[in-house]
């Protein structure tokens, strides 16, 4: 077979024996199209690090699953609640892992990560949330069940009556008093304001996270001071007369 090479006008022309030419650009072309379509490196590591972010997100929410189960503390309707965000959360992970093993695109890869953050923020929102939740119920549990001891303890001051550690019995429980009512409402306005907070609420409800996580550590404080009013209360049956 003899190739013959001759100058065709725009373009160069391959020509073969049997008459047939083919335009080199087009033949160029061809070749540039197919190595395009191979990713390059950079794509390919985006598209591990996203894989790589939503398993980290899956374990998360499998270990908050877990958590809410295990919250004895938490009433039946936000453990229902929770459960079911949680559900929700996980079927859009999960979708999205098996998506973005197909993504070809950067353009793909941005959105689903998008999709990722906003349509969920496993950490920013639903890690937070489960949380101060938990602890909060905890302590609401506390709260009621110090409100059970008001009664006894009121009994016990009122047998103090003329003794010398009546006055200091009376100031601490008026102090236990105070502190437990004080925490009976406000616990459930922290459970309510915590529970309200969604992913598209993110980065506004960030702040409403860590003034709630305030809230939980000096209801805290509140409770361990009842509880010193109470021991104190005990002493004064004795004679103490201390603070």
């Amino acid at each position: 077979m003899k190739v013959h090479r001759s100058r065709a006008i725009g373009a160069l022309t391959l020509s073969v024996a049997m008459g047939v030419g083919i335009p080199a650009a087009a033949y160029a072309s061809s070749t540039t199209t197919t190595a395009a379509a191979t990713p390059g490196a950079g794509f390919v590591a985006a598209q591990q690090k996203l894989e790589a972010e939503l398993a980290s997100r899956a374990t998360r929410l499998q270990h908050l699953s877990a958590d809410v189960s295990g919250a004895t503390s938490l009433s039946a309707n936000v453990s229902l609640t929770l459960q079911a965000r949680l559900s929700t959360e996980s079927a859009s992970i999960n979708s999205l892992i098996a998506k973005v093993p197909t993504d070809t695109t950067m353009a793909e890869l941005n959105a689903d990560r998008a999709a990722m953050l906003k349509d969920n923020r496993v950490y920013a929102v639903m890690s937070p949330q489960i949380f101060l939740e938990i602890e909060a119920s905890v302590v609401a549990g506390e709260v009621t069940t110090m409100q059970g001891n008001e009664v006894t303890l009121q009994t016990e001051v009122a047998s103090l009556t003329g003794q010398v550690g009546y006055e200091n019995a009376l100031h601490h429980y008026n102090n236990y008093v105070s502190r437990i009512s004080n925490w009976a409402t406000k616990i459930i306005s922290v459970e309510d304001v915590v529970l309200a907070q969604t992913p598209q609420g993110f980065p506004g409800n960030t702040g409403v996270f860590v003034t709630a996580n305030h809230e939980v550590l000096s209801a805290n404080i509140a409770m361990a001071y009842a509880s010193y009013d109470a021991s104190v209360i005990g002493l004064a049956a004795g004679g103490y007369t201390g603070s």
